[in-house]
C-alpha cells in the first residue's frame, strides 16, 4: 500500500530512506498492522465521543464561520474574495459547514459533527506518514499521543477550522513523503491539490507554498518538477489574490486585515500582563503550548526526536525545518516587532508535527534503561498523558474563575460562561413564542454578544446585533421584543441605548429589565 508502506523506516543515516524493510508486508504482518490500526482508531474516537455531547462552540471564530456558512447557504455562490462572503476566513471551511448544515439543520451541532469526522480521520494519514518515517511502532505511539491530545479533542468537537486544516496538512505531507520515496508524479500532484485546499482553509498554510516548493526542488534538484509543483499548488492562492485585488485593490487584503488586528491586539495583552512578562510569554509560547497540551514528557520526547533527526536523518531535515521555521517566525514577530499576539490554537500545526518524532526521540533514553525501568517510565508517561487532559477537562467544565478561564483554551472540554448561557437559555425559552427580534449590544471587552446570539435560538435574521455590518438593516426589518445590554457596551456609548434605572429606551421603544441576571449582562423586555 503506497500511502502507508514500511519502506525506509529502518536505519538512522542519511540514506536510510533506501533501507532494509521490504516494500510489501507479509499476510501476517498486514493482519497485525490492521489489528493495531483498529485498536488505535478506537482510542482516538473514545475521548472525542465522550466530550462531544457536552462541548459547545466557544469564542468568536467557530461561531463566525458557522454564521457565514448559514448566510452563504441562503444564496450559494463562489466565494472569490474577502468581500464575497469569506471575510478573513478561507472559503473551503465555509462550504463544508454549509454542506453539513444541509444534512444536520442545527447550527449548534452541524459544524461540530464536521470537525468530529475530520478530527478522527486525521489519525489515518498521521499513522501512514509516521510509519513511512520511523516504522509501525513509532506510528502507533504518534496516534496514541494524538488520541489524548486535549487541544485536538477540543478542535474535533467545536466548529472552528483547525480539524480540517490539520487533516489536510498531514495528508499532503504523507503524499509528499511517499513521492520522495517512490517518485511517482501522481503522488506529488495529490500533494499539490491538498496544499490548495489547505490554503483555502487557513492563511497560515500559505507559508507552506514556498517551503514545500523548495523541498521538492531539493529532492533531486529538478527545477522543472519544482516549478510545476509550485504553480499547481498556488492555483487557489493566485485566484484568491486576484479576487481581493479586484474587490479591495490589494491582493493581500485579508493578510493586511489580520495583521492590523494583531497589531491592535498586542498592546491590549501587554496592558494585561505587562511588557516584559508578555514578551517572555511569547518567547516560550510554542514549546510551552506543546508541553501544556501534550504533557511535558511527550513534548520533550518529540522535541528530542526533532533534534536527533536533524543530526542523524539528514533526509528528514525538511520536516524539522517545517516545525522550526514557523515557530521562529511567529516568535520573532511577537517578541521583537509586536505584530503578532499568539493563541494556543495557532501552534497546532507545529505541535502535531512533533508526534511522529516522539518514539524516535524517546528511543535513546529507553534503550539505556533496564527493562523494569523502561516499563515504569512508559507507564508514567502514559498515566500523565491520560490524567492531565482528563483533569483539565473536568477542571474547566462549566466553571468560571481566573484559572479555569486561563486553561480553557487548552482543555478538551469547551464550555461557555454560565452567565452567558443563562441569558441565551432564557432567550431561547421566551423567544420561541414570538416572531419579534432581539437587540444584542456589543460586548466592549470581548465577543460574548456572539455567544449569546448564537445560543439564543433566535434565527439569524431576527438577531439585531450591533457588531453586525447589517445592523441598521436588521433594525429596520425587525420589531424588537428583547434587549441584551452589556455595561459600557457600544450602543450605550453611542447614546443610542438610553439607560434609566431598570428601564432602557432604544429608538423610542421602551423596555423594562428582567431580574435574575448577573452584571455586566442585563436583559430587557418590551413594554407593550
Amino acid at each position: 500500500m503506497t500511502f502507508g508502506s514500511d519502506r525506509g523506516v529502518q536505519g538512522s543515516g542519511a540514506n536510510s530512506s533506501q533501507a532494509s524493510l521490504p516494500a510489501e508486508l507479509s499476510d501476517s504482518g498486514r493482519r497485525q498492522v490492521g489489528l493495531r490500526w483498529w485498536a488505535l482508531a478506537l482510542i482516538v474516537l473514545i475521548p472525542r465521543a465522550l466530550v462531544f455531547p457536552w462541548n459547545e462552540n466557544m469564542a468568536g471564530d467557530a461561531i463566525a464561520r458557522t454564521w457565514l456558512a448559514h448566510f452563504w447557504l441562503g444564496a450559494p455562490h463562489l466565494i472569490g474574495s474577502f468581500d464575497q462572503g469569506g471575510l478573513q476566513f478561507g472559503p473551503l471551511h465555509v462550504y463544508l459547514l454549509a454542506l453539513f448544515e444541509v444534512f444536520i439543520p442545527s447550527l449548534e451541532l452541524s459544524g461540530r459533527v464536521l470537525s468530529f469526522v475530520l478530527g478522527a480521520l486525521t489519525a489515518i494519514p498521521l499513522f501512514a506518514f509516521t510509519r513511512r518515517l520511523f516504522g509501525t511502532t513509532a506510528a502507533s505511539w504518534a496516534v496514541a499521543c494524538f488520541s489524548l491530545w486535549g487541544l485536538h479533542v477540543q478542535a474535533s468537537t467545536t466548529a472552528a477550522s483547525e480539524a480540517l486544516n490539520l487533516l489536510l496538512m498531514i495528508s499532503l505531507l504523507a503524499l509528499l513523503q511517499a513521492w520522495r520515496e517512490e517518485g511517482r508524479r501522481e503522488l506529488l500532484l495529490g500533494a499539490a491539490l491538498l496544499l490548495n485546499l489547505a490554503c483555502a482553509t487557513r492563511y497560515d498554510s500559505w507559508l507552506l507554498l514556498p517551503i514545500l516548493t523548495g523541498v521538492v526542488w531539493l529532492h533531486g534538484r529538478r527545477w522543472q518538477t519544482a516549478t510545476w509543483f509550485g504553480l499547481a499548488s498556488g492555483v487557489f492562492a493566485a485566484a484568491w489574490m486576484g479576487g481581493n485585488a479586484l474587490d479591495r485593490g490589494n491582493p493581500l487584503y485579508p493578510f493586511a486585515y489580520i495583521d492590523a488586528f494583531h497589531r491592535d491586539w498586542f498592546p491590549r495583552e501587554v496592558a494585561v500582563w505587562g511588557e516584559a512578562k508578555y514578551r517572555l510569554m511569547c518567547l516560550v509560547f510554542w514549546p510551552g503550548a506543546a508541553a501544556l497540551t501534550l504533557t511535558p514528557l511527550v513534548a520533550l520526547a518529540g522535541m528530542a526526536g526533532v533534534f536527533r533527526a536533524w543530526r542523524a536523518r539528514k533526509e528528514l531535515r525538511w520536516l524539522v525545518f517545517l516545525v522550526a521555521f514557523p515557530t521562529a517566525l511567529y516568535t520573532v514577530r511577537a517578541v521583537f516587532f509586536s505584530s503578532f499576539a499568539p493563541l494556543v490554537r495557532f501552534t497546532m500545526k507545529e505541535v502535531l508535527l512533533l508526534l511522529p518524532f516522539v518514539w524516535f526521540g524517546a528511543q535513546p533514553v529507553l534503550t539505556r534503561l533496564s527493562a523494569g525501568a523502561r516499563r515504569g517510565l512508559i507507564a508514567f508517561a502514559v498515566a500523565c498523558a491520560v490524567v492531565w487532559p482528563t483533569w483539565l477537562g473536568w477542571f474547566c467544565f462549566r466553571t468560571e474563575g481566573p484559572w479555569p478561564d486561563t486553561l480553557r483554551a487548552i482543555s478538551p472540554s469547551s464550555t461557555n460562561e454560565r452567565r452567558l448561557m443563562k441569558v441565551a437559555d432564557w432567550l431561547k425559552a421566551n423567544g420561541a413564542t414570538t416572531t419579534d427580534g432581539v437587540l444584542l449590544d456589543e460586548d466592549p471587552i470581548g465577543y460574548s454578544d456572539m455567544q449569546v446570539g448564537f445560543f439564543s435560538g433566535f434565527p439569524y435574521e431576527r438577531q439585531v446585533r450591533r457588531r453586525s455590518i447589517l445592523f441598521e438593516q436588521r433594525v429596520a426589518s425587525n420589531r424588537l421584543r428583547f434587549v441584551v445590554r452589556f455595561e459600557g457596551g457600544r450602543l450605550e456609548r453611542e447614546g443610542r441605548l438610553l439607560v434609566d434605572g431598570a428601564r432602557v429606551t432604544f429608538d423610542g421603544q421602551v423596555f423594562d429589565e428582567v431580574p435574575g441576571f448577573a452584571p455586566p449582562l442585563h436583559v430587557y423586555r418590551r413594554v407593550d
